[in-house]
């Protein structure tokens, strides 16, 4: 798509993709301190899970990721043989492939990411499990890192490979489009309309980026989402859905710690 101006015909900047290397790339920055690395890193957006598990001493620090804000930890955490990393994700598609740049670039190989997603179709209940197949790239990020287009798909062997191990663990799962927007409240009744009718049941904060990432730099992601609030754009009003919300957030981790293990085994 193209703009028009008083100087002629210009491109729109988010069009501007280029397969190309960066002027800075996270493998050119000299990494004092590696930290303990594991093959997997789990990432979750909800700070209570790693909390709990530094509370109950399960967990020892690993290493850091700094920038001007301070440090980053992430954790080792050891149960029945096997050994993963734990670290709270930040929040954001910016922030969030940030932190998984320089994640992969001190060599972790396998990033299962989880985190709350909002709901847009009603129907779907608070607490279900979401695999995001798909994501409306409604965020600038992911244009860095794949043509531009209004929608990107997970990757397919790797989406495959997830819902096969929620299937041998019964796990119950939804598959579902996501809307990926960088806004906190800019969720209009008229954007949720055309949403939904492009497809998307739940709206998230990072997914489409996380997938174009994940596919320019040939890493392997498993995410998914579990259900929260529901945007009603029928009434204009917001739905916390708290009273609906009963799971605990250890069951998700401990959903994230399954996939870990049947990667180990692979």
């Amino acid at each position: 798509m193209n703009v028009g101006s008083k100087e002629g015909v210009y491109s729109v900047l988010l069009e501007e993709f280029e397969d190309v290397a960066g002027v800075i790339e996270p493998t050119d920055r000299q990494v004092i301190a590696k930290g303990e690395i594991c093959n997997t890193i789990i990432l979750s957006f909800n700070g209570e899970i790693l909390k709990r598990l530094i509370e109950s001493e399960e967990v020892y620090p690993g290493g850091c990721l700094k920038n001007l804000n301070g440090q980053f930890l992430w954790y080792i955490y050891k149960c029945d043989g096997n050994q993963v990393a734990v670290m709270t994700a930040l929040i954001g598609a910016p922030s969030m492939i940030g932190q998984l740049e320089e994640l992969a670039a001190r060599g972790f190989k396998n990033f299962i990411i989880l985190g709350s997603c909002g709901v847009l179709d009603r129907s779907i209940e608070a607490d279900k499990i979401i695999l995001p197949a798909a994501a409306l790239r409604d965020e600038g990020t992911s244009y860095h890192y794949a043509p531009p287009g209004d929608e990107i798909a997970y990757d397919e062997p790797l989406l495959i490979q997830l819902e096969a191990i929620f299937d041998k663990h019964d796990i119950e799962h939804i598959r579902a489009k996501s809307w990926t927007t960088d806004a906190f409240y800019r969720e209009t009744p008229d954007k949720v309309k055309r949403r939904l009718a492009a497809g998307a049941q739940v709206v998230d904060m990072e997914a489409s980026a996380i997938m174009a990432w994940s596919q320019f730099r040939k890493t392997k992601v498993y995410q998914f989402f579990y259900t929260a609030d529901y945007v009603n754009h029928h009434n204009q009003t917001w739905d916390a859905r708290h009273n609906e919300r009963k799971a605990d957030a250890m069951t998700f981790f401990t959903i994230a710690l399954t996939i870990a293990k049947e990667l180990e085994r692979n």
